[in-house]
């Protein structure tokens, strides 16, 4: 059982405000998942694709969950998102498979991939069980999420043609930048992977799960070429030939 008072209370306010914005990214992330799920099934997605969809929402709502009970564990309250702040406004002005597949594609084959990379650096060097626990039940949901995103995605465009693909690549792109821009990068190539914390207290905050820019962004960069671009590439999204965002090293 997690116990609060072996941990510095100003640590304990870091791991709050970590758990909370992954709180409202999976809040962010049901409602998404929700939209996607109704234009698939106004779109006539076949069942099984359908039942993957609403798989994935039962994770996110199960996710809420967990990213709850960390935070009560840690002392804090989750603090849910104020109304229409989130994705009430996805794929507006856009036909139906545009907008789903757009929707698919970045915000499922490309976020969700680099997310659960993110998720296994933090689980790696989390040394507190409740903590690694957290990160373990997001990290399992989310890899399959990115999977679901790309078969989903295959499905609405399968009638596309090549340059309405490769139209979705520059979305890709500004997703990945916009991720790596949020942990902190872009980095100098001498620096990633090599932010482990030296001082004790640096240390301590990793067996709680707060890693460095450092590590979390050479944990997600290492993800787009083994895990995003394969899917991108099948799915006739990357111009051909192979081309890579500047940040992938």
């Amino acid at each position: 059982m997690f116990e609060p008072a072996r941990h510095p209370p100003a640590l304990l306010v870091r791991v709050a405000d970590l758990w909370q914005r992954l709180y409202l990214d999976k809040q962010d992330a049901l409602i998404a998942a929700t939209l996607v799920t109704t234009d698939l099934a106004r779109l006539g997605a076949p069942p099984a694709i359908l039942a993957q969809a609403a798989r994935v929402i039962e994770d996110n709502i199960r996710h809420i969950e967990v990213c709850g009970r960390v935070l009560d564990a840690v002392g804090a309250q989750a603090r849910p998102p104020a109304p229409e702040t989130t994705r009430s406004n996805l794929g507006r002005g856009e036909s139906i498979d545009t907008r789903c597949a757009r929707a698919l594609v970045t915000g499922f084959t490309v976020t969700q991939a680099l997310a659960a990379a993110g998720f296994a650096a933090a689980r790696s060097l989390a040394r507190e069980p409740f903590v690694a626990w957290g990160f373990t039940e997001l990290l399992r949901d989310e890899s399959r999420h990115g999977t679901f995103g790309a078969q989903a995605a295959g499905w609405v465009i399968r009638d596309w043609s090549s340059a309405e693909r490769q139209a979705l690549w520059p979305d890709c792109v500004a997703r990945m930048e916009a991720v790596e821009r949020r942990l902190g990068g872009p980095l100098p190539r001498a620096a990633n992977g090599n932010g482990r914390g030296a001082h004790p207290a640096e240390r301590q905050a990793e067996a709680l799960g707060i890693v460095s820019p450092e590590v979390t962004c050479a944990a997600v960069v290492s993800a787009i070429p083994r895990w995003v671009l394969p899917h991108l590439q099948s799915l006739g999204i990357m111009p051909q030939p192979l081309a890579r965002p500047a940040f992938v090293h």
